[in-house]
């Protein structure tokens, strides 16, 4: 392999695992932000991440040149194509981590009733930055074990979102019931909700996507 396609196989990979860890920095500033009651926090996270998308063209372009300079064979272009589909994913990760920032005003001004909700609250943003964090790690694994191992991580903690999103929606539309008043903004809070909830999902591809680097097989999505 050339010198110089190594390089740019690393750097990809470099780029990658950049913006995943900016993604997971930002997001638990924004989830501080909301639990400390501190709007600085949550703009610090907005602004970590306001050039993801950029980032992202700069990976897929870089790649791109790969492909049609070396046309790269067998784990080579795994790892090419699984590095293109991961910062898109991340890149999509970022989005709900920015929406979730500009929220945390409406968490801090108390223009939702949250508590009666905190704990579970509380579970589900654990459970997503576990997957996150999972999710980042599997960039860097460096064995099909490691990689095994966050996986099974990355689906408990996925479950837990699913059950406790659900848990939170039903607790939501009975304050809905004892509040019409309110109905708007604890609308706008279940779709906030609902955003945080696919970055769980989203780590699960991304793992899923490392481990195809690896391994090989049949991707699927």
């Amino acid at each position: 392999m050339l010198e110089n396609y190594k390089e740019i196989l690393e750097q990809s990979q470099d780029r990658v695992y950049a913006l995943a860890k900016d993604v997971l920095e930002a997001y638990e500033l924004a989830v501080q932000g909301a639990e400390n009651q501190d709007l600085e926090m949550a703009s610090k996270a907005r602004s970590m991440l306001k050039d993801a998308h950029n980032r992202n063209s700069k990976i897929d372009n870089e790649i791109i040149k790969v492909l049609a300079l070396f046309s790269p064979e067998a784990k080579d272009l795994r790892m090419m194509i699984a590095y293109l589909k991961i910062a898109s994913e991340l890149t999509r990760i970022a989005d709900y981590v920015r929406s979730y920032a500009k929220k945390v005003k409406m968490q801090i001004s108390g223009e939702v009733e949250l508590t009666t909700l905190q704990e579970d609250m509380h579970s589900f943003l654990e459970s997503t930055r576990k997957s996150l964090e999972a999710a980042v790690a599997s960039i860097k694994a460096e064995n099909i074990e490691q990689l095994e191992n966050l996986y099974r991580q990355v689906n408990v903690e996925e479950s837990k979102c699913d059950d406790i999103i659900s848990i939170l929606e039903k607790n939501i539309i009975q304050q809905i019931c004892d509040d019409p008043e309110a109905s708007e903004d604890m609308v706008e809070f279940i779709k906030m909700m609902r955003k945080l909830e696919r970055i769980s999902d989203r780590s699960v591809n991304i793992i899923k996507l490392a481990y195809f680097a690896q391994k090989g097989g049949k991707l699927k999505l």
